[in-house]
């Protein structure tokens, strides 16, 4: 029995609802229960239409390699910041993610001998995340960010751009945990 185009765009919009990560087509005919992704790709299209208006505080982004992703949109992240309990990524991925962005591109080699070898499974975390795409060089992977990272920051999608983003945020983050006196030490508040 044909699906209606009603309920492969229901089933889409359950499994991305669902899904902490990028969704590949593939996972949507199988949730669909299709084989041409033709069909797939028009309810993906149809989706889009409906979250990408400007009306929702969410949006359906398409990344590379045939991937979606439903996120909440940027303009919204500070409004719900205090109502989400835990971090998106832990401390040691957000920093593998920190030092790819400011070394980009970098051999993933390079990355596990600065970071150690949880490394590996943090770039395996990012990349699943589409916030850094891996591209096979000989025995390793260069590692860079990606359009959705940028997208995240605000900034356009260049390695200068991202770098400037990323010591704003963490000049921002060191004010909110303390100030810097006059040659520019950290002066940690007393609470």
């Amino acid at each position: 029995m044909e699906k209606s185009l009603k309920e492969i765009i229901t089933r889409i919009e359950a499994l991305l609802f669902a899904a902490s990560k990028p969704v590949e087509v593939r996972e949507l005919l199988s949730i669909c229960g299709l084989r041409k992704k033709e069909k797939v790709i028009s309810a993906v299209k149809e989706l889009m239409k409906k979250y990408n208006d400007g009306q929702s505080a969410v949006e359906l982004v398409e990344l590379p390699g045939e991937r979606f992703y439903l996120r909440l949109r940027r303009e919204y992240h500070e409004l719900v910041k205090k109502y989400v309990k835990r971090p998106l990524f832990s401390r040691g991925v957000m920093r593998t993610l920190s030092f790819i962005a400011y070394h980009q591109p970098i051999e993933q080699s390079k990355v596990a001998v600065v970071r150690g070898n949880s490394a590996y499974k943090h770039v395996k975390i990012l990349v699943e995340r589409g916030l850094v795409e891996a591209e096979e060089k000989g025995k390793t992977k260069m590692l860079k960010t990606t359009q959705l990272l940028a997208d995240y920051l605000g900034v356009p999608n260049n390695p200068s751009s991202i770098k400037k983003a990323l010591m704003l945020r963490m000049e921002e983050n060191r004010e909110k945990a303390g100030k810097l006196d006059s040659e520019g030490r950290l002066e940690i508040k007393n609470t």
